[in-house]
């Protein structure tokens, strides 16, 4: 059938709509990742099919994204109606902070040991098997290794987009809880 220009209306059959929300989600998804990747940004998308299930996306982690925007939310809120220049007020964020901080200290930490795990992992399982001259591999053997190289990629990006944002918190926290 091929591409070709859809009239932007609703879909009326329940099939053709739930076929639509799956390649229209997708679609969605992969623009906000370029977006993320990009623009070195964080993003996070909620959409709910045509059966109100719910469908989330966020990189580099949509609990982490989710976490923030209500954190942000609370504190323009609480800014707005308790008058935020109060010292008890002051003190009730500086400790949300610093709690928040110790808890993305701890999940770092988790992080950190975890990839130590799955270096020494990859490094007993793989070393024979991809240990040898470059010219020696099979074609299989080098679509496997750079789908491996793809997936590890992808992870070290995860887990630098993770660092810099808990370095970020631990100068501020650390600035607050002076």
């Amino acid at each position: 059938m091929g591409r070709r220009k859809i009239k932007m209306e609703q879909v009326q059959d329940t099939n053709t709509k739930q076929v639509t929300f799956s390649k229209r989600r997708l679609g969605l998804f992969k623009k906000a990742s370029e977006l993320a990747t990009l623009c070195n940004d964080e993003v996070g998308i909620v959409v709910f099919s045509p059966g109100n299930k719910p469908y989330s996306f966020g990189k580099p982690n949509f609990d982490l994204i989710a976490e923030r925007f209500k954190n942000e939310f609370e504190e323009s809120d609480s800014f707005e109606t308790s008058g935020y220049n109060s010292r008890s007020s002051r003190a009730r964020q500086d400790k949300k902070i610093c709690k928040r901080l110790n808890s993305i200290i701890e999940e770092t930490e988790a992080e950190k040991k975890h990839g130590e795990e799955l270096h020494k992992w990859l490094e007993s399982a793989e070393e024979d098997r991809f240990n040898k001259p470059i010219e020696e591999f099979t074609l299989e053997e080098l679509k496997e290794f750079k789908a491996k190289m793809k997936r590890l990629r992808g992870g070290i990006q995860i887990n630098l987009n993770n660092m810099q944002a808990s370095s970020s918190l631990l100068k501020i926290s650390m600035q607050l809880c002076k």
